[in-house]
């Protein structure tokens, strides 16, 4: 039986944590933005980059293989997982920390100075984040809000010390950010009495392999694919289209924190319960969750097409006009793409994660071709567009391809 309390307050703390890791990391940006000067900023922004790309990289080798094929085990087998899981992001902030040393060496300036800093506090930083993971993967979402809020705290003082102090460069303000983490890192070890385990990152890369490699080719179709589309609107179309690209992002983040939220909730919880679902309860889950996501997603972006101008304006300014022309087809998109979520998120829980490879293979370079056809015709308007219908084409094949592979993972397991 299902503890349906227990159940929902899980879900809770995931989208408490998801907040408080999202909204921490908005703050201090806008902080940093205020406090350096711009090519400053500049020099933060690459920083943050490489540390987006390696944490997705990190999930990918890591913590995803924990999430899929051990949220269920016993604690015999969960502890030694998580701590070469731990140890292999341990080991990858290591060596991307020397890197960006090596980078940082080389580059004069902001960007010089932001990489060194960053170098210094990347273990910290991917080991933190792995912490996130491992508690999700256990069922214990509260140790990861506490984690990130210890993270938050400590951060906050550090920063704020910083600029009482007039530190207006940007390479203390990075090691501020990181050396937190580096805290929280600690402070991980001491809720999971674990740690983690470096020499064990070999072993944890052979083992899941044949995971592993597909869900990195993933993360790279789906990143370079946006932001690879992004990059030639922003070559191709207006400056005022790519303002409003990046302006209705703004607006509509919250339903990236729902989706994120939603995954990490649900991935461990149906791993474990993998061998116990019926197909029934594998597309009641898929539908739940799809509905979750692009329902709240919706009614969110509705609030924003109802608002005056007035309450636009007062947000972004003059970038308002652009982003007001395009929330409608933006809203839409978001929508279409969340559709996809539950299909996908039931593939992975599965083990499947190869099927979901293959259809982002197609939904991927088809919203790029789209979006970028789009802006050709119709500016930032024929962009929105161009992705809200790569979406709807793909969408349909999601749910076909999760009818078969429920037919195919019962049919395996009675043949087991």
């Amino acid at each position: 039986m299902v503890n349906r309390s227990a159940l929902i307050r899980r879900a809770g703390w995931n989208l408490a944590d998801q907040v408080v890791s999202s909204v921490t990391n908005a703050a201090l940006s806008v902080v940093v933005a205020r406090s350096v000067a711009a090519d400053a900023f500049g020099g933060f922004a690459v920083a943050f980059t490489v540390f987006a790309v390696l944490v997705g990289v990190s999930r990918a080798v890591a913590t995803t293989p924990l999430l899929i094929r051990f949220a269920g085990a016993e604690p015999e087998r969960f502890r030694p997982a998580s701590a070469a899981a731990l140890g292999t992001a341990l080991s990858l902030g290591l060596l991307a920390g020397a890197g960006c040393l090596l980078a940082g060496a080389w580059f004069d300036g902001p960007t010089g100075s932001a990489l060194s800093a960053l170098g210094v506090v990347f273990p910290g930083l991917l080991v933190q984040d792995a912490w996130r993971q491992v508690f999700f993967a256990e069922g214990r979402p509260a140790a990861a809000t506490l984690n990130d809020t210890a993270w938050a705290v400590v951060q906050v003082a550090v920063v704020g010390a910083l600029l009482l102090a007039d530190v207006d460069t940007v390479g203390p303000l990075v090691l501020a950010w990181g050396g937190s983490a580096v805290m929280a890192a600690v402070l991980g070890v001491r809720q999971a009495r674990n740690r983690p385990r470096p020499s064990a990152t070999t072993g944890w890369l052979r083992d899941h392999r044949d995971l592993t490699g597909v869900l990195l080719t993933e993360f790279g179709t789906q990143q370079g694919s946006m932001q690879g589309a992004l990059l030639v609107i922003a070559a191709v179309g207006s400056l005022a289209a790519i303002g409003a690209l990046r302006g209705v992002q703004v607006l509509l983040g919250v339903t990236n924190i729902l989706l994120m939220a939603a995954v990490a909730f649900a991935l461990p919880e149906l791993s474990r319960r993998r061998d116990r679902l019926t197909p029934r309860q594998w597309y009641g889950a898929a539908v739940g969750l799809s509905a979750v996501v692009a329902g709240l997603g919706f009614l969110w972006g509705l609030g924003f097409l109802l608002a005056p101008d007035a309450f636009g304006r007062a947000l972004l300014g003059d970038t308002w006009d652009g982003v007001s022309e395009i929330l409608f087809a933006s809203v839409l998109g978001n929508a279409l793409l969340a559709s996809g979520i539950g299909p996908a998120t039931m593939m992975r829980a599965m083990d499947r994660a190869r099927m979901t490879l293959a259809l982002n293979a197609v939904q991927c370079p088809l919203a790029f071709v789209c979006g970028v056809v789009g802006v050709l015709l119709w500016d930032a308007q024929g962009a929105v567009w161009g992705f809200a219908v790569a979406y709807a084409v793909t969408s349909p094949f999601w749910w076909l391809r999760l009818r078969r592979e429920v037919r195919r993972f019962g049919s395996e397991r009675v043949a087991s």
